[in-house]
């Protein structure tokens, strides 16, 4: 087992590389054989500071222990610690302190660079407004709720645990909002990082802790967390390959969603240019970017107006204030994923932005790999029509109306465009969609205060008996 030592987190001032501490709490935690991220060419990074077994073990222990700490601090002083925390953030990307940090982030996971910092102040600016976000999510509509219980007459509202695992995708800085949340409904967080983004939840993490976060309201580790997976109470897993010494019912899935847009008659003029915006949303690798189109009508031209807003965002270089498509840190999973549009090109498949843009689907810049955003008009059959791909895609077919409902049926976001003949009510109905936005509002995507895949509070807690009532 490696040792860990307690470092800062700061550039190594002779290599350039970043030191990316792990949390035990407050304390970050190097050590002696750090593990290595490194860039599409292969240069080191950053140094990833690892948790040993013991170290899990304490931080699970503390964490039990920071529980009633957390609810013990009365309401405006919690959400006012996290509301310090999201502007200290923004104040220091605006003063550039993260720009190490954002180039190590680009470098690792493929982000442009403006992009990564525009998803960073995003998380930050969620953060500060977590007040408004959690009583959305509280059964009387208050934030009291997290810390009384929530009493009423004939039950209590109560923690299902007192710690939460969150393993943390690393597609894009703002997901990171499913631990926040979690931890502004004062619960523990263990946080387990990814490789492609170690740096975001640093970052989030040291300024909770400057801004006053209670000892072991977060703690932190990079990659797999075995001894963390057993020991917390709670789960949230992103996508859907859970491990298996995780029991039903300690779980909650998420992140793995794929969304839908519905296009019918007449739709607004600006509606393609609206619908590129969200495909190319967190650089195509969100669960509310539009995969794919259902058409009612022409899908042929549907594609092709599509494809030409596709055209005005072009492959640019990640360090380009411009750039808003996604380069491949693994050049053998760009070329798989280029496999599969080739060969449902091959199979009759038309990729409509090649004749938009004269760019070939395999791009090569500044040493690396991307796949140019692609509007592919398919047969509903085709089996990259509902598919999510990390960067912007969007396949397009005919549906008639009378499938509609059934083809957005597995749908995240379902947005309605156009003039449909009451096929809104239709998807509202549809046990498969999660959530219908039209008219006006058909490119809402995400917003944190509407239920995502139901709201997280309610895997969070629970509402127990409590007979006789008690007000205590």
């Amino acid at each position: 087992m490696t040792a860990p030592t307690a470092a800062p987190a700061a550039d190594a001032p002779d290599t350039g590389v970043l030191d990316v501490p792990a949390q035990d709490g407050s304390r970050p935690v190097m050590s002696h054989r750090p593990d290595v991220l490194r860039d599409a060419a292969g240069g080191a990074v950053a140094r990833l500071g690892s948790a040993g077994r013991l170290t899990q073990f304490r931080m699970a222990e503390e964490a039990g222990r920071a529980a009633r700490r957390l609810r013990g601090m009365d309401d405006a002083a919690w959400f006012g610690l996290l509301r310090r925390a999201g502007e200290r953030v923004g104040a220091r990307l605006e003063d550039g302190d993260f720009d190490p940090w954002l180039r190590a982030l680009s470098a690792v996971s493929g982000l442009p660079r403006r992009r990564a910092a525009r998803g960073l102040r995003a998380a930050a600016q969620d953060l500060a407004r977590m007040e408004e976000i959690l009583a959305t999510q509280s059964p009387d509509g208050t934030v009291a709720a997290y810390r009384t219980g929530g009493r009423h007459l004939r039950w209590s509202w109560r923690p299902a645990g007192r710690s939460v695992l969150v393993r943390q995708p690393g597609n894009f800085p703002t997901i990171n909002i499913e631990w926040l949340q979690v931890l502004a409904a004062r619960r523990p967080v263990l946080l387990s990082t990814a490789a492609a983004d170690p740096f975001t939840p640093v970052l989030l993490t040291r300024e909770l802790y400057e801004a006053g976060l209670p000892e072991h309201g977060v703690s932190l580790v990079h990659g797999d967390a075995p001894a963390l997976r057993r020991l917390a109470d709670q789960v949230l897993w992103p996508g859907e390959n859970v491990p298996a010494d995780l029991p039903p019912g300690k779980v909650k899935t998420y992140h793995f969603g794929r969304s839908r847009a519905v296009i019918g008659d007449r739709p607004p003029e600006d509606a393609w240019k609206r619908l590129a915006r969200e495909a190319f949303a967190g650089c195509g690798r969100l669960c509310t970017n539009i995969s794919s189109l259902v058409v009612l009508g022409d899908a042929a031209s549907a594609a092709k107006a599509l494809a030409g807003e596709f055209a005005a965002r072009p492959v640019l270089p990640l360090d380009d204030p411009r750039a808003a498509v996604p380069a491949f840190p693994d050049r053998a999973v760009r070329d798989a994923l280029a496999l599969r549009i080739e060969r449902e090109i091959a199979a009759g498949a038309v990729d409509v932005t090649a004749d938009a843009t004269g760019v070939p689907l395999r791009v090569d810049l500044d040493g690396r790999a991307f796949l140019r955003p692609t509007v592919l008009l398919v047969d509903p059959g085709s089996p990259l029509f509902g598919t999510e791909l990390p960067f912007p895609f969007t396949a397009v077919a005919h549906v008639p109306r009378s499938k509609a409902v059934a083809a957005c049926a597995g749908s995240l976001i379902v947005s309605v465009v156009g003039e449909t003949d009451g096929l809104v009510g239709a998807l509202a109905e549809e046990p498969g969609v999660d959530k219908v936005f039209a008219g006006d509002q058909f490119d809402r995507g995400y917003h944190p205060c509407d239920p995502h895949e139901g709201h997280l509070a309610d895997f969070l807690f629970k509402k127990k008996a409590v007979l006789p009532g008690t007000s205590a």
